[in-house]
């Protein structure tokens, strides 16, 4: 995996090829352009939610990017998703075997926490935030090449959002509804007048209840946006 000023890099170059300024590719992806420009510089790396609109906009593929370019070989291995709860549990347990303020303990956890951007402990203590993280994985591997079956994902990922993205990277059409602006422009009107950051929101996803912690059965719609506030 390249360092994340390789990646910056070649984001860029590919946003030069296509012809957009960090603004415009920030309007496409409905975040600000200060986002692009950590990305560019290598500050901070997408989202895993967002590469896929990333991709499409420079033109160019997931595995391309955060890879800075480089061609990855294609494996066709099976992803053997047992093994990967497993995992994450054996590393979770790990602190039975060490104690919990050992070097060894705190270095694999803090690894863990500083490359995926989490808290490894907080996350594995909820049952939702637990499948995020093994779709995060499952995520990794389809993108250098390995393979798994919509039928697979479903038998271990409960949640309709997890699902949905995943079907993404193994080729399966998302589940995931959209309400666009020309589906109703009075609502977007409103929602662009909240804030200024909110102005060019041209698209909503539809979530399920148990993603937001909300009333299951109920329709709530939503986008990933970046303000400086520190709350949703």
């Amino acid at each position: 995996m390249s360092n994340n000023y390789v990646i910056g890099q070649y984001i860029q170059s590919e946003r030069k090829k296509v012809g957009l300024t960090q603004s415009e590719l920030a309007k496409k992806l409905l975040i600000s352009p200060q986002a692009i420009s950590k990305w560019e510089t290598g500050e901070t790396l997408p989202d895993t939610s967002i590469l896929l609109n990333l991709a499409d906009a420079l033109e160019t593929t997931v595995d391309k990017i955060l890879s800075a370019g480089q061609v990855i070989p294609k494996k066709h291995k099976q992803i053997n998703i047992p093994n990967i709860k497993e995992g994450l549990k054996a590393i979770h347990d790990m602190k039975t075997y060490f104690s919990e303020n050992s070097t060894l303990y705190q270095g694999i956890i803090g690894g863990i926490n500083q490359k995926m951007h989490i808290n490894f402990e907080h996350y594995y203590q909820d049952d939702y935030a637990k499948e995020v993280l093994l779709a995060e994985v499952i995520i990794q591997y389809l993108m250098i090449g390995y393979q798994t079956t919509k039928a697979e994902v479903d038998s271990y990922i409960q949640s309709d959002k997890m699902r949905s993205i995943i079907y993404k990277y193994i080729g399966e059409e998302s589940t995931i509804k959209q309400l666009l602006y020309s589906h109703n422009p009075s609502l977007f009107d409103q929602i662009r007048q909240i804030k200024p950051e909110f102005k060019h929101i041209e698209r909503l996803n539809e979530l399920p209840g148990e993603y937001l912690r909300l009333e299951a059965g109920k329709q709530y719609w939503a986008t990933e946006i970046e303000t400086g506030e520190p709350y949703c």
